[in-house]
């Protein structure tokens, strides 16, 4: 076999494989649950303590709630609502300056003075120094860009703001029954089993928009 191979690939036979060179144009297309590009995605569900499943669940809008509306499948008419809470992060990005000025492998490494053209030039409060090259710290809060300390940027690209992440638990549920769900900002319905043990995991879960769980 070895020399079958060996014989077919000098007499110029290769894989029929071609790659375009031109990379083709991803689309993403709505998820049809949903009514609207922008509403809540990214579901995901996970158990917490004892009759407890968290619902975790992303949005652009900072003016949607914490909520998850839940309601046994067979008792489609008795809806509860629980609430949860929200936290957003930004950040700023960093280089590894020495990575880059002299790698190990590859071509010849950047210039300091392009890294220096690249970085930004901020701290996140006022009474800390710029640190060159320095590695910035996580600012929680809403998701509106934070101003304060920012001062001015040379690379706005290198600025990172987080959607809102919503954490919802829902309480009092009970071993072995189905339940229908449906987060704050989507019109989309989502199903999940609470486990009949501790031993056991929660089957299904949701993906509103881009996210699936």
């Amino acid at each position: 076999l070895l020399l079958r191979t060996m014989s077919q690939s000098a007499a110029g036979h290769t894989s029929p494989l071609r790659r375009n060179g031109t990379p083709s144009r991803l689309l993403l297309s709505l998820n049809e649950s949903c009514d609207a590009a922008c509403e809540s995605e990214q579901v995901h569900i996970q158990l917490g303590g004892p009759g407890e499943m968290v619902v975790v669940y992303t949005s652009q809008d900072e003016s949607v709630d914490s909520s998850v509306a839940y309601w046994e499948a067979d008792e489609p008419g008795l809806v509860l609502v629980a609430n949860g809470s929200s936290s957003a992060y930004s950040q700023l990005m960093w280089l590894e300056a020495r990575a880059l000025t002299d790698p190990p492998l590859g071509a010849a490494g950047a210039q300091p003075s392009e890294l220096m053209a690249l970085q930004d030039t901020t701290s996140w409060a006022s009474h800390l120094p710029v640190a060159p090259f320095g590695r910035s710290q996580s600012y929680h809060a809403a998701a509106a860009r934070p101003t304060s300390g920012l001062g001015e940027y040379n690379n706005p690209a290198m600025y990172y703001n987080s959607p809102l992440v919503h954490t919802v638990p829902l309480p009092r549920l009970s071993p072995g029954v189905a339940y229908q769900y449906r987060v704050a900002g989507s019109s989309a319905a989502f199903a999940f089993t609470y486990p009949p043990g501790s031993a056991a995991s929660a089957e299904g879960g949701g993906g509103g928009g881009g996210g699936g769980g």
